[in-house]
């Protein structure tokens, strides 16, 4: 990975005020690997990183670490490498693939002030759809509070009352591409529903 030593040296030609900004862009990347257009009440964060995005690059190149932008959809992402990825279990890949394939069927409400959503009682029916059996509920909070700290989703109530809303980010975009959406979708048909009776847990109906 090449780095542009003068896009480095420029940071330390920041003000005061955009070092603070430059160093919350850093901690939002690192902490919650996007910083998405219209989830904070003003955009300065989303501002200040596109109009510096040479300078984000270059100070994460020097860990290996790309930024994937999409302007359209208002969305920065951290691309580290291999080894520096989360994995996910099953059941999280699993509701990924239902929230990217919801955001995909709703996007064309996506505006600069409003994200689609989804209610939790049809997020939880679209994965039995899709994936052919049920998530239990506990399950379904943790996956949807992980996610809502990735900034994948947001979460407008109780994530376990079927009735909240499930806010669905234009990151969910970049996390899987149409390649990837693909792949799962082929695993995921391919394998037969497991199911364990010994898990007695509460399903969202």
């Amino acid at each position: 990975m090449t780095i542009d030593t003068a896009y480095l040296s420029m940071i330390g030609d920041l003000t005061d005020g955009e070092t603070d900004l430059f160093r919350l862009a850093a901690q939002t990347l690192m902490s919650r690997s996007f910083i998405v257009r219209g989830t904070e009440k003003a955009d300065v964060l989303w501002d200040f990183s596109i109009r510096n995005i040479h300078l984000l690059e270059a100070w994460f190149a020097c860990a290996g670490i790309q930024l994937k932008r999409d302007e359209m959809l208002g969305v920065i992402a951290l691309r580290p490498g291999a080894s520096m990825r989360a994995r996910l279990g099953k059941e999280e890949t699993c509701a990924l693939l239902v929230a990217r394939l919801s955001f995909e069927e709703k996007r064309v409400e996506l505006s600069l002030s409003r994200f689609p959503s989804i209610r939790i009682l049809d997020f939880v029916q679209r994965y039995r759809t899709v994936i052919g059996i049920d998530l239990k509920k506990t399950r379904l909070a943790e996956i949807l509070r992980s996610f809502s700290r990735w900034r994948l989703i947001g979460i407008e109530g109780d994530p376990t009352d079927p009735e909240s809303a499930i806010v669905l980010y234009p990151s969910l975009a970049l996390t899987l591409d149409q390649a990837a959406v693909d792949e799962v979708l082929q695993a995921v048909t391919s394998v037969a529903p497991e199911t364990d009776p010994s898990e007695e847990d509460e399903d969202v109906e």
